[in-house]
């Protein structure tokens, strides 16, 4: 019953507008990091090239046997960075739980691989959704609103009260 309340309130976060989990986390700071890895200029903000491209290249670090598709436990081995956050927080099968969440969201076929034309897919449209303003670009407070893995931990880690 727990898990399936965690799978529906994590479902309902990814498909939410940009602003609505926008409180603060113990992982903002980590996510803070990833944004400046991603901005590679240091501009501010993360044009869709260089997210694209950040893409990629996390693809390859996560894709451990090299077949060009990742497996659930290549996607879960990664480590988004916010494994401790979670333990500290008591939240690690919940953290768990929005990983796999999000890893059905990014296999658009449903094969249980997410293959490299499905992750760029996901991740572009990850980027239109994280765009609160639509002008092509990702501020680090979009970044950190919108991206599905910011959101998706957010929600495990520190979830909103339910009502």
């Amino acid at each position: 019953m727990r898990r399936s309340f965690i799978i529906s309130l994590l479902v309902a976060a990814l498909a939410a507008p940009v602003g609505t989990l926008a409180q603060t986390s113990e992982g903002r700071d980590l996510a803070k990091l990833a944004f400046q890895s991603v901005d590679r200029a240091e501009r501010g903000y993360i044009d869709q090239g260089e997210f694209t491209n950040f893409g990629g290249d996390v693809f390859v670090s996560m894709d451990h046997d090299q077949d060009n598709r990742l497996s659930l436990g290549e996607f879960l081995s990664w480590g988004f960075g916010m494994e401790q956050v979670a333990e500290d927080a008591g939240r690690a099968a919940a953290y768990e739980t929005a990983l796999r969440v999000v890893f059905a969201f990014w296999d658009r076929d449903g094969d249980n691989e997410i293959t490299r034309t499905e992750h760029r897919q996901s991740l572009l449209a990850d980027f239109r959704r994280a765009d609160a303003d639509n002008d092509a670009v990702l501020t680090e407070e979009e970044f950190l609103l919108g991206f599905s893995i910011n959101v998706a931990a957010r929600a495990a880690i520190n979830p909103p009260p339910a009502e």
